[in-house]
This record gives structure tokens, C-alpha cells and sequence, in this order.
């Protein structure tokens, strides 16, 4: 199956409530995933008035470049 996000709400810090095209829905915290990266895409993204200006586009997307694949979030506990 292919999964795609249908809809994310931003809830505080770098927690975001996620509903898959399974029906699936699930709270992720990414703070350790954005804090990891090292790419020039996610360095604004460690600013939580950054973070939280996700765009949704089958999956977490922002204007920097960065964006997380729906299947990594789909399979974070």
C-alpha cells in the first residue's frame, strides 16, 4: 500500500497529529528527527516557528525543501 498523509495538524513543539489514507491516526514527535539532520533543508526547520509552517503535500512538506517520507511517518512509534 502506498500511504499518503490527508491531513496534519500542528499541536505544539514539534508534535504534529497525522491521519493516514488508511485511517490510521497517530501524534509524531519529531523533535529528535529535525534536531538529527544535518542537510541545509532542515537547519531552519530546528526553530519551532519554522517547523510548525508545514505544508501538506501527501506528507510533511516545507518551503526550505525539506520534507519527511509518509512511510517513515507512518512506521515512527
Amino acid at each position: 500500500m502506498v500511504f499518503n498523509i490527508i491531513e496534519a495538524n500542528y499541536l505544539d513543539g514539534f508534535r504534529v497529529r497525522l491521519l493516514f489514507n488508511d485511517g490510521l491516526k497517530k501524534i509524531v514527535d519529531l523533535q529528535e528527527y529535525i534536531a538529527s539532520h544535518k542537510h541545509p533543508f532542515f537547519q531552519p526547520l530546528k526553530r519551532v516557528e519554522e517547523f510548525r509552517k508545514f505544508k501538506l503535500h501527501k506528507t510533511l512538506i516545507w518551503d526550505t525543501g525539506a520534507d519527511i517520507a509518509p512511510e517513515y511517518l507512518y512506521k515512527l512509534k
